[in-house]
């Protein structure tokens, strides 16, 4: 069965997104933080670590895309709805970024400007809703998705039974998020020990989780931090590397011979 990059991307970005919602929300506050039951430690390593696939995934996607662009090979948007330069795939791009940048200022600046950090913290939170509410837009666009196939067409992993049941379990992960939301902002206010219990568990997360490492003095022992620069650099371009060698390879594999 051939499939192709688009797909394998998009569908490994929707899975990681699932999980990063659900993980980042737990982190919001009171309100939310049942949903992992309290356990704010596993909810940032989960969303700490899940992140880095995202971005290297959200860059490889981006690179293809660019490449194809100046091979002028781009006349319609990626089949699949990655990123493109208009509708659903714009707006998947736009906030995928944002999503990227105000994730960096969170990790750096734990003892850096106060301001940005509180500005990049509204943004992500915020932008999850936003995101989480189009997603159930894209997913009533794109119900074709969710219908059980009459027949198995080989070569087709669309048509296969159970990958449309790896399709419903991630739309019910969204769906999840979603009702996550309207029950905590609907829901009443948290109780006094529902309050202690998100604050235990935060200060749990800064003692054993990434958290932790990443509130750090960058004058201190571990160094984590800094070198999550340059880390993060080399993967952008080892994405942007590969999306190039993929759309060289695909280029060369259509030719005629």
């Amino acid at each position: 069965m051939k499939l192709r990059l688009e797909f394998v991307v998009h569908w490994l970005l929707t899975v990681i997104f699932a999980v990063l919602a659900i993980s980042g929300l737990a982190m919001v506050g009171a309100r939310f933080a049942w949903v992992l039951n309290y356990d704010i430690a596993t909810a940032d390593f989960v969303h700490r670590v899940i992140a880095v696939p995202y971005v290297v995934l959200a860059f490889l996607a981006l690179g293809q895309e660019l490449a194809r662009v100046l091979k002028d090979d781009s006349q319609r948007d990626l089949g699949w709805g990655i990123f493109g330069r208009q509708g659903y795939g714009l707006f998947t791009l736009l906030t995928t970024l944002l999503f990227i940048v105000t994730g960096i200022i969170l990790w750096k600046s734990h003892h850096g400007n106060k301001a940005a950090l509180a500005f990049a913290m509204f943004v992500h939170e915020k932008l999850t809703y936003i995101v989480l509410a189009s997603l159930v837009w894209h997913m009533y666009q794109k119900a074709h998705a969710l219908l059980w196939p009459k027949q198995q067409t080989s070569g087709n992993l669309m048509t296969q039974q159970w990958f449309k049941v790896v399709i419903w379990f991630i739309a019910s992960a969204f769906f999840f998020a979603v009702a996550v939301s309207m029950i905590a902002f609907g829901g009443p206010d948290p109780s006094k020990q529902q309050v202690e219990a998100f604050m235990a568990g935060m200060m749990q997360a800064m003692k054993n989780s990434l958290m932790g490492i990443a509130a750090m003095d960058s004058s201190g022992q571990s160094g984590v931090v800094e070198l999550s620069v340059p880390l993060f650099t080399d993967l952008l371009v080892i994405a942007l590397v590969l999306a190039a060698y993929l759309v060289w390879r695909s280029a060369k594999s259509n030719e005629p011979g």
